[in-house]
């Protein structure tokens, strides 16, 4: 994604003179002119100029376009919700392309590649466009949150750091990377998900489950037979008998607690796609099956956590560092990029692209003994030496937010910053001047690359006036 970092010039200084001489609910009907429905729609890039059209209980509501960061709002006080949402666009490959999300209250509905996994992954037949209305106003909050996990598994199974994914995909409020700007974490989850293996891939496998002979899981993995067995008999037996065939696929498990089949609906709390699973396990191999190394139940597994250093700031066309990472349980840990177009991982090594923010993760995904590590994320900048230093405008630095910036990360080293103080870098009234400071990492000011420019331009106005 591009760097808002190097754009740092003029309308810093401008702000800095200026400054001197100066979140899917409940479905039902709806009625009234604050009515919404707004979102983003995206595909780690906002979608511009798309099509979004809201398909309801009595009607369709007219086509509106995406604005340039992915954004737009449907008047729904004249439908009937629920509705299924979905936006026409052209892809990168000039394709026509579409994507599904739901629409059961007013407010925010995002649109993008993980909530049409998760319209696909409650879905009778797996496919996210064959999903009607009728079939909305049958799904819980429950068997939404059961699908949105079953698509945090997969996409994890796929090297996908779903760290940053909300609870509530559809209804969080998030920031599409645009050339207006770069996206949010959320966003960053999306970019991580083009890197890694694309839409068509995962919704078949959440459709088949991963089938291998009679076996089939949500990951592809064995689960662990023997916790499945005590689920299965806790949960399951008393109504289907020691064993059931269609168990042995975990999606079809899942599926039949998604439509409540015999009343199954109540298990989407606790029959999760680990818990699912393990009981395929079970049914296919019986005890025999405990080799594998799906999740277990999280109390019935060690917890292991994963320690990721981020670089200091790294100046384009030199050595990339050395990544290390590493997992307190011993196994191995895999890195990747969530900027690939800034930074990419391969085999382990780091190479640098471009100039911007590189976000990096580290996870790992557990075996029979450890649970899967909770992924760490970090991130650093690359500057680029040659590249014109150009700020965005209209930035309004606040003196008071530098004063309390400047104690908590500057003092330490400068001391403080009362008018001639002789250890404050000089020209430090100057957002550039201290940029430059941190970019050429002057008395190891390197370590400083967080601050973002807004921070930059409310420590230069503090230090402007320092007596304040």
């Amino acid at each position: 994604m591009n760097s808002l970092r190097p754009k740092l010039t003029q309308s810093l200084t401008v702000a800095l003179l200026a400054t001197l001489t100066a979140c899917g609910g409940g479905g039902g009907s709806t009625t009234g002119a604050s009515a919404i429905v707004k979102g983003v729609a995206a595909t780690g890039w906002a979608i511009d100029k798309g099509s979004v059209t809201l398909v309801c209980a009595t009607a369709s509501t007219a086509p509106v376009n995406t604005a340039s960061d992915g954004s737009y709002s449907v008047d729904v006080s004249n439908m009937t919700l629920p509705c299924v949402a979905r936006v026409d666009y052209t892809d990168s490959t000039g394709k026509p392309a579409r994507l599904h999300s739901l629409v059961r209250g007013t407010g925010t509905v995002n649109i993008n590649p993980v909530t049409d996994m998760v319209v696909a992954s409650l879905s009778a037949t797996g496919a996210a466009s064959d999903v009607q209305v009728a079939e909305v106003k049958t799904y819980t909050e429950d068997r939404i949150r059961t699908a949105t996990q079953m698509v945090k598994t997969e996409l994890t199974s796929k090297g996908v750091s779903t760290a940053f994914l909300p609870d509530d995909v559809i209804g969080s409020k998030m920031t599409a990377t645009s050339a207006s700007g770069k996206g949010d974490d959320y966003d960053a989850v999306l970019d991580g998900i083009a890197a890694k293996t694309n839409i068509k891939t995962v919704e078949n496998e959440l459709k088949t489950g991963h089938e291998a002979g009679k076996l089939s899981t949500s990951t592809g993995q064995t689960g662990n037979a023997t916790v499945g067995k005590a689920i299965y008999e806790a949960s399951c037996q008393s109504c289907h008998g020691a064993r059931i065939a269609d168990a042995s696929n975990a999606s079809k498990t899942l599926k039949a607690i998604h439509e409540n089949e015999g009343g199954m609906g109540y298990l989407a709390s606790t029959i999760t796609a680990a818990a699912a699973d393990n009981i395929a396990t079970y049914m296919a191999n019986g005890l025999s099956g405990n080799s594998g190394t799906a999740a277990t139940s999280p109390a019935l597994l060690t917890t292991q956590t994963i320690t990721f250093t981020p670089p200091a700031t790294q100046t384009l066309g030199a050595v990339a560092p050395a990544l290390t990472a590493s997992a307190s349980s011993g196994l191995p840990v895999t890195i990747g990029s969530l900027t690939p177009a800034v930074c990419n991982v391969n085999a382990g090594a780091l190479k640098l692209l471009t100039a911007g923010n590189c976000t990096l993760t580290a996870s790992q995904s557990g075996n029979a003994t450890f649970a899967a590590a909770t992924g760490k994320t970090i991130a650093f900048s690359i500057i680029d030496p040659s590249a014109p230093v150009v700020p965005p405008v209209g930035l309004i630095p606040v003196a008071s937010n530098g004063k309390v910036l400047y104690a908590s990360r500057c003092s330490s080293c400068h001391g403080p910053a009362a008018a001639g103080g002789s250890k404050v870098l000089n020209g430090a009234n100057s957002a550039i001047t201290i940029l430059s400071a941190i970019n050429n990492n002057r008395g190891g000011m390197g370590t400083l690359s967080i601050l973002t420019q807004q921070n930059l331009a409310d420590i230069a106005a503090f230090l402007a006036t320092p007596n304040m």
